[in-house]
């Protein structure tokens, strides 16, 4: 049965307006309010009633988008009464859909021409709402929520806002069952932020098109608590394959969302087997991950899935060099130990990390930790230590906290990396001898170190205080030195105090003392008042053998306060027969060619008393002192020289030839 009301007319003749609200007519001229009544007739095939049946359906085609069918029943409306305000109301709304579902750009602009036509009918015939209107809206009936959803976008798009007023009070969203409706009404309520509006329409999840709703919801949807529970609802694997991997990755790359919501995405993503480029996904959302737990919980959703090797290059690659964060870095590598995920770090790379100057050196250290905990080759690990150990140039502190942590016990510090440690680094200063502690507390195998000792005193540029504080260390682990090196040291610039010290050290720890070191120890002498009677006691504490030029620089010219013992001992080493060799001096400008007896007349520098025992120790050798001499070529008695010369002899020279006669005929 068909309703329509008829109103009363005002007992002062004036004019009545319809309040649709209130559901009363109000007389223009007195105010008098009047009540309508309704009234119950049976339906009249060519009555108001016959036409809002067929724009009833019409709308109800047009919500459902059946456009043939709309299109149909729109001519039947015109042919009942296109003067009405139901035809007028479903042409706007037939063009008004058909601008989106239309197959060309000539037809959607055709349609929307006709809606400004009958839009602007619309405002000028029927600028409130009239009797008609509100017949025809009561003649809707039950069911009618698609009609009225879709009448409330209408009314929405022209800006009518008396109209959309009235619609949206008789809205029963629930019951919308037209998923383009849902669709546009989506559109509408989160543009103007009526959040429960649409918590409602996603309820309604049977009658939607969950694609374009999931895509409304996650590109226009503020964000807030409700939104990663209604991207929740409308998420499906199926959903999110029409929508495309490359759609999620541009929003990740474009949204403005929190990682939160983000990461409810990439989770729901995984569980679909979805996969975005985990590059594209840590590069989009990276400033966002300021905290470790931020950037912990978008990996770790991240790797819940086989991540392929190149996606894991790129991403270290990213968080150690394109955009270095700390907590990025921590995070990335907690996670990929935690889910044993393969890494192979090349040495370069680390070797990058430490060359920055990104962190503090608290943060450093931490992140080094966790790279020595990949897989990283033995020849990349080598190259890791002999750069950090030998060419970084960090301050003091920061090396500590990195050389803590690369020399742990165990670790695989190669022979060749130690070495150039110890004898040719000496960025660490003070520091140094506590590295080389904790390079042979790894557990460094010793004897491939071979003569680190000998080529540490030979060739450090450490200071003094640390040659000694190292050279000690060494020596207490049990390193000598080879003789040849030792013979090297000894013949070194070295000062004597050190060195005598380092040798009685050297020769207590089992280095082998060649038997000519002394021979050679006194020719290198480049001031023979530099001779040491310590070096030459503990060079002749075992076996040892000279030869007479290296003897005679000894007793002719070198500073010895126990001259006579040493020269005693000296000559029962000599390795030839002394009596029977000459040797070449200068004496008074004249090149001489003599005995060791007659040279240590002429040049001896000694008291009388030393003078006179040395040169009978001399004699008592068979040493004759007046034999033939060569001067300056010429043969000549040593007598008859001394003789010749008696007057540029020294008081010790003229003393000793007198007691030996070698101014008389006899």
């Amino acid at each position: 049965m068909a309703v329509n009301f008829v109103a009363r007319k005002c007992a002062c003749g004036g004019t009545l307006e319809f309040n649709a609200f209130k559901k009363i007519w109000v007389c223009k001229y007195c105010g008098t309010t009047v009540e309508r009544e309704a009234t119950f007739d049976k339906i009249h095939v060519d009555g108001i009633e016959g036409i809002s049946d067929v724009v009833r359906q019409t709308l109800m085609d047009i919500a459902n988008l059946k456009m043939d069918s709309a299109q149909r029943n729109l001519e039947d409306c015109e042919r009942k009464d296109y003067r009405h305000v139901g035809t007028l109301l479903a042409h706007i709304s037939y063009n008004l859909t058909n601008i989106s579902v239309a197959k060309s750009q000539d037809e959607a602009r055709a349609s929307l021409d006709k809606v400004k036509i009958y839009a602007k009918r619309l405002q000028e015939d029927y600028p409130v709402i009239a009797e008609d209107e509100i017949n025809l809206y009561e003649a809707l009936g039950e069911e009618a929520a698609d009609i009225y959803g879709h009448l409330l976008v209408v009314f929405d798009t022209l800006g009518d806002g008396i109209r959309l007023e009235y619609i949206d009070s008789k809205l029963q969203l629930q019951e919308i069952f037209s998923p383009y409706v849902n669709k546009t009404l989506l559109k509408i309520f989160i543009k103007q932020n009526k959040l429960d509006r649409v918590d409602l329409i996603i309820a309604n999840i049977g009658h939607i098109d969950k694609k374009s709703a999931l895509q409304e919801v996650i590109n226009t949807y503020p964000d807030n608590e409700k939104k990663a529970g209604l991207i929740r609802k409308l998420f499906d694997a199926k959903t999110a394959e029409a929508l495309t991997k490359k759609y999620f990755e541009m929003y990740f790359i474009e949204s403005k969302d929190s990682i939160e919501t983000k990461g409810v995405v990439l989770s729901l993503l995984n569980t679909a087997n979805i996969h975005c480029s985990a590059n594209i996904v840590v590069k989009a959302i990276s400033p966002l991950l300021d905290t470790y737990n931020k950037a912990n919980y978008i990996l770790n959703i991240i790797y819940d899935v086989k991540i392929s090797d190149e996606e894991t290059e790129d991403i270290l690659t990213f968080c150690l060099i394109t955009s270095p964060s700390y907590n990025l870095q921590s995070a990335f590598f907690d996670v990929i130990i935690e889910k044993s995920v393969f890494v192979a770090l090349n040495g370069q790379t680390v070797i990058s990390f430490l060359e920055s100057s990104h962190f503090a050196s608290s943060e450093k250290a931490e992140i080094l930790k966790k790279m020595l905990k990949l897989q990283i080759e033995r020849k990349a690990l080598d190259a890791i230590y002999n750069y950090y150990l030998n060419s970084n140039t960090d301050e003091q502190e920061s090396r500590r906290r990195m050389i803590e942590i690369l020399l742990e016990e165990g670790s695989p510090i190669s022979i060749n990396t130690a070495k150039n440690y110890i004898i040719k680094t000496s960025i660490d200063g003070k520091f140094k001898k506590v590295v080389v502690e904790k390079i042979f507390a790894t557990g460094i195998n010793k004897t491939y170190l071979g003569d680190i000792l000998s080529e540490y005193l030979l060739y450090t540029t450490d200071s003094k205080e640390q040659k000694k504080e190292i050279s000690d260390y060494l020596i207490t682990l049990g390193f000598t030195m080879d003789s040849g090196a030792f013979l090297q040291y000894i013949l070194s610039d070295e000062e004597d105090v050190q060195k005598i010290e380092k040798m009685k050290q050297l020769i207590a720890n089992g280095t082998m003392v060649k038997a000519d070191t002394l021979h050679h120890y006194i020719l290198s002498l480049k001031n023979p008042k530099d001779f040491s009677a310590e070096i030459f006691n503990l060079l002749t504490q075992n076996d040892y053998s000279i030869c007479l030029d290296s003897y005679a620089k000894f007793v002719l010219f070198c500073k010895d306060m126990d001259k006579i013992r040493h020269n005693e001992k000296m000559l029962k080493a000599l390795n030839s027969d002394v009596a029977g060799q000459r040797i070449s001096i200068l004496h008074c400008t004249n090149q001489l060619n003599c005995n060791i007896a007659q040279a240590y007349i002429l040049c001896s520098e000694e008291s009388y008393e030393n003078a006179y025992v040395i040169l009978q120790q001399l004699l008592n050798i068979k040493i004759k002192l007046n034999t033939d001499i060569l001067a300056n070529g010429a043969v000549i008695k040593f007598k008859k020289y001394v003789g010749e010369h008696k007057n540029e002899l020294s008081p010790v020279s003229l003393q000793l030839c007198n007691e030996h006669k070698m101014f008389s005929l006899f």
